[in-house]
């Protein structure tokens, strides 16, 4: 492997991991790559109804399978599919896009960017942070994202999603079933602006996020300062 090869591929390694990625970020960053891809093959892109069903069912099998992989891997992947490394070529579908998952997952090429990585982080990196540690960086991301929120920063662009679940694992907030099906209502006509087709999974998804962002800015609006209940506790002694 190239030193150059080697070096893009530690650093696609280093991405986020797709299980951690919100769905329509992950399906606007396949859907680039997807058609980068076609280029690279020489292939016209298809429709956009098409190119829609194909990213989804992509999304899909990489979170179901693949979801310790990063978006960057994948297009390192798609890369090395395209330029016939990964095996042979059945033309763009599922089947290959399968294929070539299978191979780069397995391949000596990620196995030796891996290990290399490993070597690089022993030589740089102190000992792994504690559980306390781990639990305040959170806790200064969520009073970070609050504090920008109430200075006005639009909430949408601030991972609500994950800052809900955040939040309702540490008892910050929390809503009855019968408050999460209101606000899911609230948002049940939602359809993409664009004329791509969605699936309805995918639209699913979307309207979940945009509902648990509806409670948290209820929740934020009504706070003054955020506080976690240890804190509380002490506070209360």
């Amino acid at each position: 492997m190239s030193e150059t090869r080697n070096l893009r591929l530690m650093r696609a390694l280093e991405g986020a991991a797709i299980r951690t990625i919100e769905s329509e970020t992950l399906t606007d960053r396949l859907t680039a790559i997807v058609g980068q891809t076609y280029l690279l093959l020489g292939y016209q892109t298809p429709d956009s109804r098409t190119l829609a069903i194909l990213v989804a069912k992509i999304a899909s099998d990489l979170v179901e399978s693949y979801g310790f992989m990063t978006v960057e891997e994948v297009s390192y992947c798609f890369d090395l599919g395209a330029k016939g490394l990964l095996g042979d070529f059945a033309g763009m579908n599922m089947r290959t896009v399968t294929r070539w998952l299978k191979g780069y997952k397995h391949s000596d090429i990620r196995y030796q960017a891996i290990m290399a990585l490993r070597a690089e982080r022993a030589r740089t990196t102190l000992p792994p942070p504690s559980a306390a540690y781990k639990e305040e960086h959170e806790r200064n991301f969520l009073r970070s994202v609050f504090r920008q929120y109430k200075e006005g920063y639009p909430l949408d662009r601030l991972f609500p999603s994950r800052v809900y679940r955040s939040l309702q694992e540490r008892g910050v907030i929390h809503h009855s079933r019968a408050e999460k099906l209101y606000a899911i209502s609230l948002f049940k006509n939602y359809r993409p602006t664009s004329r791509l087709y969605m699936p309805e999974e995918a639209r699913q998804a979307i309207i979940n996020s945009k509902a648990m962002a509806w409670l948290l800015k209820r929740e934020f609006d009504a706070m003054t300062e955020l506080r976690f209940n240890d804190e509380e506790a002490r506070m209360a002694a």
